[in-house]
């Protein structure tokens, strides 16, 4: 059975917890979630939580982008879907903290192969971009 992209998030246990999609092959078709914290933050941790691997091979691309629908590889880059397991591994192009503008998204994208049968979560942590005296 295939799920839809997760379009929010909520806080739990120190994190924002995002469900991963495993149907479609388009941008942002795992995950697609506009900035909801109402300012810009930094993203400082980006961890991939699989509880299913895909049935066959993927990858899978994390990152911030301008809309919902653009892939973005700058959080994480080309990591295997087909490896259950807990992952925070950046690859080539993924940033060690990214900023997450008020008017962008985060989107969690099959980069290549198939993420069919692929469960999971996103999870990421965050800080203001200024301090609530700024």
């Amino acid at each position: 059975m295939s799920t839809a992209a997760g379009t929010s998030g909520v806080f739990d246990r120190g994190g924002y917890r995002i469900q991963l999609g495993n149907a479609g092959a388009a941008a942002g078709d795992m995950a697609s979630v506009a900035n909801p914290f109402g300012e810009a933050v930094i993203v400082t941790q980006c961890i991939l939580n699989i509880t299913t691997q895909s049935t066959g091979a993927s990858t899978i691309d994390v990152g911030i982008a301008a809309d919902g629908t653009t892939i973005a590889d700058n959080l994480i880059d080309g990591h295997s879907g087909a490896t259950a397991g807990v992952f925070a591994a950046k690859g080539t192009n993924g940033l060690l903290v990214k900023l997450w503008d008020t008017t962008q998204y985060l989107t969690a994208s099959e980069a290549s192969g198939d993420v069919a049968g692929l469960a999971g979560e996103l999870i990421i942590k965050v800080i203001p971009r200024t301090s609530a005296g700024a």
